[in-house]
């Protein structure tokens, strides 16, 4: 089973050569990474194009300008190669190690995701603030969806690249990965959840305002509900 590695990169000169090589590093001959560069401003672009010179299974895929997570991983969802897509961020807050997992049981499931709300899931040396605004919302969310996964809007996962590719995906930022729960469920996809032991970035700034997210989130969750309540297609 083929495997892409994908990650969107929006300034993130930090910390992006350590990310590349250490996932390059564990990459083996089925599997590639793939990082979109979502029009950074910094000098994350030119680190990139000297490591996919040099790395043999490392692609980019670059933005002109800043689109939003949402758009970088719509687009890497049709340049991606593999039977097997997984997200990850780039700023190695996911733990490497899990990636075998995810890939391991999307024989079974069109999607898996690293959930921090399951048995043995957690968030280590998170700001409080996000740690509790993650719990909450994702409580509130799953009612609202009656989801039966418990980490919506993670954003480490394994998807099976027929399950995902078909999806239309409208929104352009963070709030995509609750957009993309949604159409699965909505779907009838079958989405298991592993444990996530979730960290901070290991350098660099991270882009998510959380005042911000509301709107986007609030027009999410106003166009998903009647898809995954069964009002429209």
């Amino acid at each position: 089973m083929t495997v892409t590695l994908l990650a969107p990169a929006y300034n993130e000169e930090a910390v992006i050569e350590d990310f590349v090589r250490d996932v390059a590093a564990r990459v083996g001959d089925d599997a590639e990474l793939l990082v979109v560069d979502d029009g950074s401003v910094d000098g994350t672009g030119r680190v990139l194009a000297h490591l996919g010179g040099q790395l043999p299974r490392v692609r980019v895929v670059t933005h002109e300008e800043n689109h939003g997570m949402g758009a970088a991983l719509a687009t890497g969802f049709r340049a991606a190669k593999g039977q097997v897509i997984v997200t990850l961020d780039a700023d190695l807050s996911h733990p490497l190690d899990l990636v075998d997992e995810l890939v391991r049981r999307t024989e079974s499931a069109d999607a898996v995701f690293a959930s921090r709300f399951v048995p043995g899931g957690g968030m280590n040396d998170v700001p409080r603030l996000r740690w509790a605004l993650s719990v909450v919302g994702n409580r509130i969310l799953r009612v609202l969806f009656r989801a039966p996964v418990r980490d919506l809007t993670t954003g480490m996962r394994a998807y099976r690249a027929d399950a995902v590719r078909p999806l239309r995906l409208a929104s352009r930022g963070f709030e995509a990965q609750l957009e993309l729960t949604v159409r699965l469920l909505a779907a009838g996809k079958v989405i298991d959840e592993v444990p996530l032991e979730l960290g901070t970035r290991a350098a660099g700034r991270s882009k998510m305002s959380y005042i911000a997210l509301v709107r986007p989130y609030a027009r999410v969750v106003r166009l998903m509900l009647p898809l995954r309540w069964g009002r429209r297609s």
